[in-house]
């Protein structure tokens, strides 16, 4: 009998669930100490990771390639810094870059996995 979680077997996939329990901690701890302000973008940065991380790990069995997991990086980070600023007050253009860099190296990964190269 197989055990469901065999650690070399998963290991994509529990290094993406543990990256979005650390958002979620993250999130929960920056708005104790942000005085009644949140961010909708800071406490949903968990759902990239989990989302685009975890669930095709756990659907297709293998991941999916370098640029597809920066490209969720990016969408992670770009959230984590949008969250930030907006609690701060501010915005900034970077935010809007690191979003749209995100995406492209989403596409990128699908199609550099669909031809195996990466």
């Amino acid at each position: 009998m197989q055990f469901v979680l065999d650690i070399k077997k998963n290991k994509p996939l529990l290094i993406w669930l543990g990256i979005s329990v650390f958002c979620m901690v993250f999130a929960f701890i920056y708005e104790l100490f942000s005085f009644g302000v949140y961010s909708m973008r800071m406490i949903l940065m968990f759902l990239y990771p989990l989302l685009l991380g975890a669930l095709p790990c756990l659907i297709l069995k293998r991941q999916m390639g370098r640029f597809f997991n920066d490209g969720i990086l990016l969408l992670t980070g770009a959230s984590l810094l949008a969250g930030v600023l907006e609690i701060y007050g501010t915005t900034s253009i970077m935010t809007d870059l690191m979003w749209w860099m995100g995406i492209i190296f989403l596409f990128l990964g699908l199609i550099l996995n669909k031809r195996n190269i990466t």
